[in-house]
């Protein structure tokens, strides 16, 4: 230790130790510390507020550690040049102390007990706020390199623990002279886990089981002992490990909790007897509902165990049946594991074997969260986190969401102001001496207002870990105020306002648990202080306001006018209840297929939240924006995005408009923020109006004093930065400053009244506050004044006459899994004329396997119905159908049951009775639908059968223009959309969405087909369609209907835009029908599309080399050449033709053939390929049709590339933005085609009445526009004639 001449800041200060002999020990100390600046204070703290020291609560307690300690307890921040080997859980959170930094007693720390006041000069060092409004803190979230090692060995070894604990658990069972210690609510308890357990459902399906309820521990005995295990033997062991799972838990957990409170309040070296004291003094100081060392008040060992509990979620509504349940899993814990110090003895020497020893908390949530997420979700259900949307935040997030409600934009007011509601100014003459003395009101020297903790509210708090980072920052508050740090009182009242302050619900009792101990543990700073200042003050918190219930539905207890039953009525009537400030995480699931309750409508207006369907999240949305105070409290939520943009949220996001002031937004791409989730992350902040705003965006009360600021959204682009990285561009985001990250996309929008909320198609979307490109910006003002190109509604009377096309969506073939057959299937099961009558083909694929529906078509007797995930056959002008090689939608010129592989049956609510005559209640058809509607309808008891509306599936409409209605994203292998044409009268199911042509249009669906698979659709699909960061879309009516429409001038450019789309159709039929011809059809077709849809040409790899074979040893020779840089050419010689055709080895190599950029070039080959003629291969070999599909995949590029020359004249986009627009889409362009074809730049080949009269000319021909289409007719005739060979060879070999 440094003496007292290498630093002025050393404090001595006593302690009163012991309270059993009443002996006071005084023990004087001298430390070192070294505090960090960090941005965050500068932020925080004003002229007379004092630095903390982050989260290291030793720091406040400095002379509380005797001399023999030092080496333990106390860290010497060492300077950046002095290694370190100390364990995490001793360091600070924030940035290495640099060795100019100040500590505490040189910036107007406390005074000492016993000591005098510091002499420090308060402004010397004192930290100003920054002017910017838009900065924040990064450094309260910094992370140690170390941190997640160490916090994963505290796991391992409480894991460790664990398995103990289970086998130590079998054996006290096993034990009958302890049968005692197991109380009578185990049997409850284990009859409720046997009727829930999930994990035998198959085999109690099989062999109907039927579990008998255990009446008592013998009976379970003799059961789990029986040999040899029968299937109902096995269910009763699966619980019972189950149990002792949970039990094992709980004992671990609460073992670990009683070594962090010795830790933290004792020194290391005191005997047990002291450090087990210190535990009771401070559990003592809770109610007795929150101290769970004592028995519950209501004692569950006289209950009945002969029946179980139906609903534990509803059952968790009661006190007593919290602690009812918990009993029946801590009774090890209370009679085994707490009577025997061993037991703690050896935990804390496998910790100390990693030099662990908790003088912080700086680590305790983490651990929590990683042990119960490890041995308790994961353990029993792998899909347990996703049922219940539990996915805990991580740390850094969290911090950087209070900051954002309590030193971010817009906030005003000091820390101390808004954490402690006191002023911190105050000179150190007139600080309040800290009286040893026992504690009475007479005794303190305050003389100013009492601390008050504000109200917070977390409703899913899971375990506990938003509440606990507020209580730290309390603390903290704290301790940079003399007037609350150095009295008693202070500290006892603002410990007391906590106790009335903080509120919170959990659903999961296990998870409350926890909760309780976590906020119970983050309260020990607070108690070590008082007890400091006044270790014989008397010391009582009121209950703290938790609550195990449903946020949903905030389930009352039977018996009224009970504590909890008058505090749950307060939070359902939010006229009576506001919070300062609400920060959580929302569950993330959807409300109809989650494992959440049906919400309470006296809760929650179903006008705007609807009644089914709607996000988990949603729900939470609104429990917070009605229960926060108007203008001052704060909401920060973290949630995916789709709620922004996506139409179930809209009437939600006209509420939020109307109720609160949008502040901030920080968005997240997928996996940022938790690694194995897809769905991107939003964080936000809210605050509620004083007064709505009307439906007209007028207010409807009196304007408010409240500012508001304007809304600010960002997003950080940078894939490759950590989550830190982003958080810190974050909070450093200044939109004044010059130098910024160019990856930072932002969007500062006016708030109301100068922005009001787009309502022109009804969907209210926000997503008019995210960043934009410049392109959109440029896209945006060129064609602001542009009709749409489809209706935003439904309704005729609305239509406009310029919105040329009209938006459909198939029907909710609902249940789409027994509605949807395999036609071959339904033609072996119903017949012929039944399926001729009620069966049409159907454009589909499978989207999923397994499950009930899997289930369902096993005993139906068709296996291959789910058998296998299928991808969607959409593609771009022709669908790529694996049965179907004519590029149409249906096979023609077969019988109707080979048309196509899917069939819709055509029973809708009309069609029933007549069903029901024929072919009649005891066809195999009546039977299969009404089986259908048992297993996968089984709450439509009102129904007979199952059935559809399928009025909307388009089998009336002739020429449709279909696309999936989910994308997903452009990626490298799917970069365009996928609008393809409809003939055939094909039904559709809500899959797809479909475009008809308004009667009053008067262009054909050609054209439309064209312009909708072109770059500048595409750009705009991704702008209006995308719903989250990733770029997934859904093509829904209200965000088509914002795509604009740029209608055609020019007639003969018209007539030739349509002849480009209808030469890309015979193109990529005849691509099909030649993958149809190959052997290796299934990995030709994969090579094949993939260019087709990136929009390039050239084949390389194995596949298209000639492999050497018996069969065509006697008709050709292989030569290998070398060439220039010892790259291997094949030279392929076909004997008795004269063909010499080369091929790379090296895949991704360019043969010298191939680098021909003319048409022509390939077609004259293509003649020449007598090979392909050989009637004695019906299925051509692959290499021998590489030149065939090279000619077409060439042909669809220089086409597409003329489809979006043509787009960009008619909507009028120059150069620039043509190249912009494909970068920002990532497009491939291939600079042989734009050498070939030059880039539309302004108005060409106008025809003559447009020159005449002085028109704009919107849609023109380019230059080189009738010289591409006769090439690409050359090519056309040249693949023909290969596949006319090919079909007589085909005709030939099976006569």
């Amino acid at each position: 230790m440094p003496n007292a001449s290498e630093n002025e800041r050393k404090i001595k200060r006593k302690r009163f130790i012991s309270e059993s002999n009443d002996t006071n020990i005084t023990t004087n100390t001298s430390i070192t510390t070294s505090i960090a600046e960090t941005n965050w204070l500068r932020v925080v703290l004003n002229e007379n507020e004092v630095d903390p020291t982050s989260f290291n609560w030793n720091n406040y307690f400095q002379d509380l550690t005797p001399n023999y300690m030092s080496d333990i307890s106390i860290i010497t921040t060492p300077t950046p040049t002095t290694p370190t080997t100390i364990p995490f859980v001793f360091k600070s959170m924030n940035p290495t102390t640099t060795p100019n930094s100040t500590s505490p007693s040189s910036q107007n720390f406390p005074p000492s007990v016993g000591g005098e006041p510091s002499n420090s000069n308060n402004n010397s060092n004192s930290h100003r706020r920054h002017d910017s409004c838009f900065i924040s803190s990064y450094s309260s979230f910094s992370t140690n390199i170390n941190s997640e090692d160490l916090v994963s060995k505290v796991v391992e070894v409480l894991g460790n623990l664990l398995e103990e604990m289970k086998h130590n658990i079998c054996g006290t069972f096993l034990n009958q002279s302890k049968g005692h210690l197991i109380p009578a609510s185990f049997l409850r308890e284990f009859n409720k886990l046997i009727k829930e357990c999930s994990f035998p459902q198959q085999q109690q399906s099989s062999t109907n089981i039927k579990p008998s309820i255990i009446k008592s521990v013998n009976q379970l005995h003799s059961i789990i002992s029986t040999q040899p295990p029968t299937p109902e033997t096995e269910l009763y062991c699966h619980v019972f490990n189950f149990y002792r799972q949970m039990t094992a838990f709980l004992t671990v957990v609460q073992m670990f909790f009683e070594l962090v409170v010795m830790d933290f309040l004792c020194e290391q070296r005191e005997d047990m007897n002291r450090r087990r004291t210190s535990i009771d003094r401070f559990m003592n100081i809770f109610h007795e509902e929150d101290n769970f060392f004592q028995l519950p008040r209501h004692s569950s060992n006289n209950s009945s165990c002969s029946t179980c509990s139906t609903n534990s979620t509803q059952s968790i509504h009661n006190e007593q049946n919290i602690n009812d349940t918990l009993d029946a899993f801590n009774w090890y814990y209370r009679g085994i594991v707490r009577p025997q110090p061993e037991f703690y003895n050896d935990l804390s020497m496998r910790l100390r074997a990693f030099s662990i020893h908790f003088t912080t908390l700086e680590t305790i949530e983490s651990i929590l969260s990683m042990f119960y997420t490890k041995h308790f979700l994961n353990v029993f259900a792998k899909e347990h986190q996703k049922d219940h949307g539990q996915f805990y935040t991580p740390r850094e997030v969290m911090r950087f969401m209070w900051d954002r409600v309590l030193i971010g934009r817009g906030n005003d007011g000091t820390l101390i102001e808004k954490l402690l509601r006191v002023s911190p100014s105050s000179s150190n003459s007139n600080h309040p001496q800290p009286s040893s003395s026992r504690f009475s009101s007479s005794s303190s020297s305050w003389g100013g207002v009492l601390p008050e903790a504000p109200r917070v509210l977390d409703p899913c708090m899971g375990i506990g870990s938003f509440l606990c980072e507020f209580i730290n920052r309390l603390t903290m508050a704290a301790q940079q105020c003399p007037n609350v740090w150095n009295d008693p009182k202070a500290i006892s009242h603002l410990l007391q306002s906590l106790a009335t302050n903080l509120w919170g619900i959990e659903i999961d009792a296990f998870a409350f648990h926890l909760c309780k101990l976590n906020i119970t543990i983050h309260l020990l700073p607070l108690f070590k202080r008082f007890r400091n200042l006044s270790y014989y003050g008397e010391l009582k918190l009121t209950r703290l306001h938790l609550f195990c219930n449903d946020t949903l539905n905030l389930y009352l207890p039977k018996l009224e006018r009970t504590w909890e039953y008058d505090n749950l009525q307060l939070l359902r009537s939010p006229q009576r209840l506001k919070f300062d400030y609400i920060v959580t995480n929302p569950p993330y699931m959807i409300r109809k297929t989650g494992f959440i309750s049906e919400p309470d409508s006296e809760l929650f207006d179903e006008r705007v939240l609807g009644k089914g369907g709607m996000q988990a999240y949603a729900y939470f949305f609104w429990f917070c924006v009605e229960r926060v105070k108007e203008e001052t409290g704060e909401i920060c939520l973290i949630s995916a995005s789709q709620w922004m943009g996506l139409e179930f949220a809209d009437k939600l996001r006209a509420w939020l408009w109307q109720k609160c002031h949008l502040v901030e937004f920080f968005q997240f791409e997928p996996f940022k923020v938790w690694r194995k989730i897809q769905t991107d992350s939003l964080i936000f902040r809210l605050r509620r109006r004083n007064e709505p705003l009307l439906s007209n965006g007028m207010s409807s009360g009196r304007p408010s004093s409240f500012i508001e600021p304007p809304i600010v959204f960002l997003r950080y682009m940078n894939r490759k930065a950590t989550l830190q990285e982003t958080l810190h561009a974050y909070s450093n985001f200044n939109p004044n400053s010059t130098q910024f990250d160019k990856e930072m996309h932002y969007k500062i929008t006016p708030p109301h009244p100068q922005t009001s909320l787009p309502s022109t198609t009804n969907s209210f979307s926000f997503t008019f506050l995210m960043p934009t490109s410049a392109v959109s910006a440029y896209l945006h003002s060129i064609t602001a004044n542009f009709p749409s190109l489809c209706d935003h509604s439904s309704i005729k009377p609305t239509w406009q006459e310029c919105n040329p096309l009209i938006w459909h969506r198939g029907p909710n073939t609902n249940p789409v899994y027994a509605l949807v057959v395999r036609t071959s299937w339904a033609y072996s099961k119903f017949g012929s004329d039944v399926c001729k009558r009620w069966l049409r083909p159907v454009f589909y694929w499978n989207g999923k396997n397994g499950g009930k529906e899997a289930e369902f078509w096993q005993k139906m007797g068709d296996e291959m119905r789910l058998e296998k995930k299928e991808s969607s056959p959409a593609e771009a002008y022709v669908p790529f159908l694996s049965y179907n090689s004519s590029g149409s939608t249906i096979t023609k010129g077969c019988h109707e049951k080979d048309k196509s592989m899917y069939s819709l049956i055509m029973v809708d609510r009309d069609a029933v009775d007549k069903l029901r005559k024929e072919p009649g209640e005891n066809s195999e058809f009546w039977h299969y639908l009404k089986e259908a509607r048992k297993q996968l309808q089984s709450g439509m008891t009102s129904r007979e059968v199952a059935y559809c509306g399928t009025s909307k599936c388009g089998i009336d409409v002739r020429t449709k223009i279909i696309h999936p209605i989910n994308y997903g994203y452009f990626s490298k292998n799917q970069p365009r959309q996928r609008f393809f044409i409809d003939e055939d009268n094909v039904c559709v199911t809500n899959q797809c969405i479909y475009f008809t042509i308004k009667p009053t249009t008067r262009l054909p669906p050609y054209f439309f087909l064209g312009l909708l698979n072109s770059t500048t659709i595409q750009h705009f699909l991704s702008h209006h369609c995308k719903y989250d960061q990733q770029g997934r879309m859904r093509l829904f009516r209200e965000n088509m209907a914002k795509i604009p429409y740029a209608a055609p001038t020019d007639t003969e450019g018209i007539n030739w835009f349509i002849d480009c789309t209808q030469k890309m159709i015979t193109v990529r039929q005849m691509l099909y029908e030649g993958i149809g011809l190959c052997d290796e059809e299934e990995k030709v077709a994969g090579a094949v599309v993939e260019k087709l849809r990136r929009g390039s040409w050239q084949l390389a790899g194995r596949e298209w080399q000639e492999k050497e074979s018996d069969s065509y040893n006697d008709e050709t020779s292989v030569v290998l050449r070398e060439e220039q840089e010892g790259n291997w050419v094949m030279v392929k010689q076909c004997r008795g033709r004269g063909d010499i055709a080369e091929y790379s080895l090296i895949p991704g190599e360019i043969s010298s053939s191939i680098q021909q950029d003319e048409i022509g070039g390939l077609t004259s080959r293509l003649r020449s390929a007598a090979l392909l003629n050989d009637q004695r291969y019906p299925n051509t070999r692959t290499h021998m049709m590489k030149p065939f599909f090279e000619s077409l995949l060439h042909s669809s590029a220089c086409l597409q590339h003329a489809i979006d020359q043509y787009a960009y004249s008619l909507y009028g986009i120059d150069i620039k933005f043509q190249v912009a627009l494909e970068e920002e889409l990532k497009l491939e362009i291939f600079e042989v085609v734009i050498k070939k074809y030059p880039r539309w730049n302004g108005p060409v080949n106008q025809s003559n009445s447009n020159k005449s009269n002085g028109t704009e000319t919107k849609g023109v021909i380019p230059e080189w526009g009738e010289r591409l289409l006769s090439e690409v007719e050359q090519a056309i005739e040249g693949v023909q004639h290969v596949l006319r060979q090919k079909r007589m060879t085909i005709l030939a070999s099976k006569r």
